[in-house]
């Protein structure tokens, strides 16, 4: 398609660019956003007591996911007053509750204010990796083992709040079933925005539970990562746990493989200029919505360098490889195609 006459651009590109402003880290972080933590579960002799405990909890495990493992372990947990951390939480959601005896019991979802939390782990002496990578497909399968318990095993990966994680797990459909195959995987990963999978099979012996997790992409890639392991306690949430636990430490070893490569700059910044190409008003429109929904996980510095009346010339910056960008950008309804004269962005289903 040819690029139409840039007559005027400069006040539509200036217009453009006003529409796709990132909003500045001081306003409020939307659910889903790095600064958001959900599946936090409490435990408590009152719904209040359970809430502070939800904020306490929340906090650590926010600390946990934008830091990096050994400074942390180093300089310790920072430990905010009660008053402190009340005023780090924008809003705390309810997304599971129950009364067991005198207990109440629950899962709760909290926003956290990034420039404040930013400002305690600077003034703490710790680095923040906050940078978003490519989501992963996450198949929870098990192996002879009660279909109670695959659920609750699906359950661990659905309701732990593992999407808004630095890496993004998503869990897959559960018509996803079967030995790890990325042929059978690659529809379900592309509308989730993914550009890998991990098959995690439980299995249960007597006390022990273990998952054996192997990673599928596109190109061939098929790799054994090992496994995880934890002890079923006794006691009604003993299993619940157990499994909790294993999606934990699966999760921990990927956040912590992602946030090693931004610290060793193997993870640096990449810069595409792109061709915006669109029929109408309309398109044009969802091609800046999806870049702006994909400014909250891959991509930031978006500039509208020119506009026209069925074309625009656009440039951002990214973390990780383009198959990852092109995933996620596919995600949220714009297409990025590499053609002979540099990448194309379009909506999906032109």
């Amino acid at each position: 398609m040819k690029m139409p006459s840039l007559a005027g651009i400069a006040a539509l590109a200036a217009l453009a660019f006003c529409a796709l402003a990132p909003v500045p880290a001081s306003a409020q972080a939307p659910r889903g956003s790095v600064y958001t933590v959900s599946g936090v579960r409490v435990d408590a002799p009152a719904q209040q007591q359970a809430f502070a405990q939800g904020r306490q909890s929340g906090f650590e495990r926010l600390v946990q996911r934008i830091t990096l493992p050994d400074e942390l372990a180093r300089i310790g947990m920072p430990r905010p007053d009660v008053a402190a951390l009340e005023r780090l939480v924008l809003s705390l959601d309810v997304e599971d509750e129950r009364r067991s005896g005198a207990r109440y019991i629950g899962r709760v979802s909290l926003r956290f204010d990034p420039n404040g939390v930013r400002n305690l782990l600077r003034q703490a002496g710790l680095a923040i990796a906050d940078q978003r990578g490519a989501a992963i497909l996450v198949v929870p399968l098990w192996t002879n083992v009660p279909a109670a318990t695959g659920e609750a095993w699906r359950a661990a990966w659905e309701q732990g709040g593992f999407g808004d994680e630095l890496v993004p797990l998503i869990a897959a459909p559960r018509t996803l079933v079967g030995a790890p195959n990325w042929v059978n995987a690659s529809p379900h990963a592309q509308a989730a925005g993914a550009a890998r999978a991990l098959y995690l099979d439980l299995r249960v012996n007597g006390a022990n539970a273990s998952a054996a997790i192997v990673e599928v992409g596109a190109n061939g890639l098929r790799r054994d990562r090992g496994q995880v392991q934890a002890r079923i306690n006794s006691g009604d949430q003993g299993l619940a746990t157990a499994l909790q636990s294993l999606a934990e430490q699966a999760s921990a070893r990927l956040q912590n493989e992602w946030k090693t490569t931004l610290a060793t700059g193997s993870g640096q910044r990449a810069r595409v200029s792109a061709s915006a190409l669109y029929a109408n008003q309309a398109e044009w429109q969802r091609i800046k919505a999806g870049l702006e929904a994909a400014a909250a996980t891959m991509i930031s510095e978006i500039r509208i360098e020119a506009v026209a009346r069925q074309g625009a010339l656009v440039s951002f910056s990214f973390v990780g490889d383009r198959t990852a960008l092109a995933a996620e950008l596919r995600r949220h309804g714009v297409v990025l195609d590499e053609t002979q004269t540099g990448p194309v962005l379009r909506t999906a289903g032109r």
